[in-house]
């Protein structure tokens, strides 16, 4: 309730005698002072105005306070102490009084909130109830048929969610245009002309596929399976005098090859396992999805020295920044020296009877020093992007021997080790890739793909390798990069060896500068991507590679190479 301003309540002096004056302001209510109160402070006011008179000298003695009787009917004046209590208690009743005041007022706010929120929890218990039974009436509707739609690809999924199957595919239109300015000695063209100076054509590219993937019961148990639309032409070099033998490059034309098929279950949160056919993990750019290399292909390094595919069992621990695979498999495919096959491991495809490995061991270790494990999926790293940085470094070691169905004797045995080491820098807008490899072979049965008898290489080859590459985003959507090989191989004593032809005795040193241009119009899924290489040095046999291109020459070449792509 409002409140008045009180004033001229009664007070004490000093010499104990009560006066009316202003001694203090207090708020007070209307209904505060009681009647009898009033009735009190009027009968005391006569006496306490006379004593308060300045001018009086003695007051006279009043006749209520002798020893005489009061007059019948008269009220007894009030003392001084008196008064004095009956303020007291009086300001002490008006502090109660709004101390209590103050308690309703809460207690009625209080009241009014609780039937607030108890209407309010009533409302949204019932909109729940409400949404509940909503969901219910569309899951008995719904029944076991399964969802499908477009989440980053094609889909079919159950409505419990343990069984999802995505489709996909990739597409690449490709023009090629080879120059090469002189046919080294000992090359006899089938199919390609390799001793025309100039060569160009489209195609479909060697990376145009289909694929599924998903999971099964549950998203612990998941799984793959790809198949390429192979396009390649076969060469021969054959040194017409002296050897018998013919190693043939590449395969028929378009035929559907499969790639990926595998099944990986998880064990917890950080371990899995992989059984099937896979990508060695071995090579960082073997590993990246063909869709998000950054030039046309990968680099001629890469795919000699990469491994490829492999059969086996792999195990994997993937932790915030650690990821650690280790592989039991068929070996890697061997690319080392083009179709010479120094070790002759094929595991693509090979029935278990029919294969050349007798031990083989595959590991890659991957340090992320900076960034999320996704961004390292590409080598591209748009404009926005966080910063990243990924090292890694693999091994790998096989024994194997040729296969003869129709002979049960040793042939002869062939070691293969390798090593890889690489780093990758994202900085959101530019991207930094460096990688090297080293191999040390010991052939005493190699065998090449075109079934003539082995050979035998006394002094252990090597090879080694090494790739950098950089990028640089010049708008939102347009990515120029360039990018180094080189690589050498030595075979030592293989020059006298009369099963191979002398070509593939020479020592093979091989340099190429490859700059081109991305065009992402959305992103990875459609993007044009142009580029053109110079080779510095002559390109062996050893060093072929038609699918990116690049064509046997002895002195120099150049390729001009776009490609536009769609992946769904």
């Amino acid at each position: 309730m409002p409140h008045d301003r009180c004033r001229g309540l009664l007070s004490l002096t000093l010499d104990g005698s009560t006066m009316i004056r202003p001694a203090h302001v207090v708020p007070c209510t209307r209904t505060s002072l009681s009647p009898t109160m009033l009735a009190v402070v009027v009968l005391a006011l006569p006496g306490a105005w006379a004593r308060a008179q300045p001018d009086d000298p003695a007051p006279a003695p009043s006749p209520w306070l002798s020893d005489q009787p009061a007059p019948p009917g008269a009220v007894a004046p009030v003392s001084a102490t008196d008064m004095s209590a009956l303020l007291k208690r009086l300001d002490s009743l008006e502090r109660r009084n709004e101390s209590l005041e103050g308690e309703v007022n809460e207690l009625r706010q209080k009241d009014s909130e609780r039937t607030l929120t108890t209407e309010r929890a009533d409302e949204i218990r019932s909109i729940v109830r409400d949404a509940m039974a909503e969901s219910g009436n569309y899951a008995s509707l719904r029944g076991d048929v399964s969802t499908a739609g477009w989440n980053d690809g094609f889909f079919l999924r159950s409505s419990d969610g343990r069984f999802l199957m995505k489709f996909g595919g990739l597409m690449q239109t490709r023009y090629i245009w080879s120059n090469i300015r002189e046919v080294p000695p000992n090359v006899v063209a089938t199919g390609t002309a390799d001793t025309q100076e100039d060569r160009e054509g489209f195609d479909l590219g060697p990376w145009s596929s289909l694929w599924i993937n998903g999971h099964l019961f549950s998203p612990d148990v998941t799984y793959m399976v790809k198949g390429y639309w192979v396009n390649s032409n076969a060469t021969t070099i054959n040194d017409p005098a002296s050897s018998p033998f013919y190693p043939q490059f590449g395969e028929n034309s378009s035929p559907i090859e499969l790639a990926d098929a595998w099944v990986r279950i998880a064990l917890d949160d950080q371990w899995s396992i992989r059984v099937g056919q896979y990508r060695a993990p071995y090579s960082r750019e073997t590993l990246v999805a063909d869709s998000n290399q950054m030039a046309v292909d990968r680099s001629v390094i890469d795919y000699h020295l990469g491994l490829w595919y492999t059969q086996g069992i792999e195990l994997e621990s993937l932790t915030d920044d650690w990821r650690w695979r280790l592989s039991f498999d068929e070996g890697g495919t061997d690319n080392l020296a083009g179709e010479l096959e120094l070790v002759g491991t094929e595991p693509m495809g090979r029935p278990w009877y029919d294969t050349d490995s007798r031990f083989s061991v595959t590991s890659r270790l991957e340090h992320k020093l900076a960034g999320n494990w996704d961004q390292f999926a590409q080598f591209t790293s748009p404009q926005g992007d966080e910063s990243g940085l990924l090292a890694g470094l693999a091994f790998h070691y096989s024994v194997s021997a040729p296969f003869d169905p129709n002979s049960s004797a040793f042939l002869g045995q062939n070691e293969w080790t390798a090593v890889t080491a690489d780093l990758t820098w994202m900085l959101g807008g530019a991207s930094v890739y460096a990688s090297a490899y080293w191999n040390y072979i010991h052939t005493d049965a190699g065998q090449p793909d075109a079934g003539n008898s082995p050979f035998s290489i006394p002094d252990p080859s090597t090879i080694w390798g090494a790739t950098i590459q950089g990028s640089m985003y010049v708008s939102p959507k347009h990515e120029v990069f360039a990018r180094f090989e080189a690589g050498e191989m030595q075979f030592g004593s293989l020059a006298n060896n009369q099963q191979v032809a002398p070509i593939f005795g020479q020592e093979h040193t091989m340099t190429l500068l490859t700059l081109g241009l991305v065009w992402y119009l959305d992103g990875q899924d459609l993007k044009w991507t142009t580029d053109m290489g110079v080779n510095f040095t002559d390109l062996s046999p050893a060093w072929y590679d038609p699918q990116a291109g690049w064509r046997v020459s002895e002195d120099g070449e150049f390729v001009f190479r776009s490609s536009f792509q769609l992946m769904f």
